[in-house]
């Protein structure tokens, strides 16, 4: 895509760094993964993190904030992929881990901000796609081909169907396809927090 920067996240490495060594330090503190979060294990996944951040890939403009932020999240479960995979675990077993830092980050964020999020923001963008879904709206957002869709008079009145996902360009192109369907979960903790539908 022509909005596409390459590299973008170079210049921005020391935070994402030092915010990826917080996730690190959060999962390392809970009982359950103690033993598995190791210094050695830490340096490692600090290490490799480093290496995929400027490769994460990055759009430009306001729209595309929020995919740009799950890709992010993309690249970390990457990371963790590469790491824990030369310890024989699972692509399952991967996402276990993952997903508890995930819910240890979201846990974070400041009730207020949840609950703005989950009010008016929620309020917006519902009306948002409403009406791009009455229009039966196409468009492309970072690596995401979306397509608004009215519902069918049972389980939803409107929703998004992906037809194009960035999530599976950036895994595939990295040759870590087979965390795609554990990545698509990391949708479920961020739908819980902040109450999409």
């Amino acid at each position: 895509m022509d909005n596409e920067m390459k590299g973008y996240y170079s210049k921005k490495k020391n935070k994402l760094l030092n915010d990826f060594n917080v996730t690190i330090e959060l999962l390392k503190n809970t009982q359950k993964h103690r033993e598995i979060i190791t210094d050695s294990v830490k340096n490692e996944l600090v290490s490799e993190y480093e290496k995929i951040i400027p490769k994460i890939p990055y759009f430009k403009g306001y729209r595309q904030r929020m995919f740009n932020n799950m890709l992010l999240i993309t690249a970390q479960v990457l990371t963790a992929y590469r790491v824990f995979k030369v310890y024989d675990k699972k692509p399952g077993e991967i996402w276990e881990i993952c997903h508890a830092a995930l819910q240890l980050r979201l846990q974070m964020i400041p009730k207020i901000k949840k609950w703005i999020i989950k009010t008016a923001w929620n309020t917006l963008f519902r009306w948002i796609m409403m009406r791009r879904a009455k229009k039966n709206v196409k468009e492309t957002l970072c690596n995401f081909e979306l397509e608004y869709i009215k519902g069918n008079g049972g389980g939803y009145d409107y929703g998004i169907k992906y037809t194009k996902c960035g999530h599976h360009k950036f895994l595939k192109e990295q040759d870590a396809e087979e965390m795609l369907p554990y990545v698509c979960l990391a949708d479920i903790a961020l739908s819980e927090t902040f109450g999409w539908a």
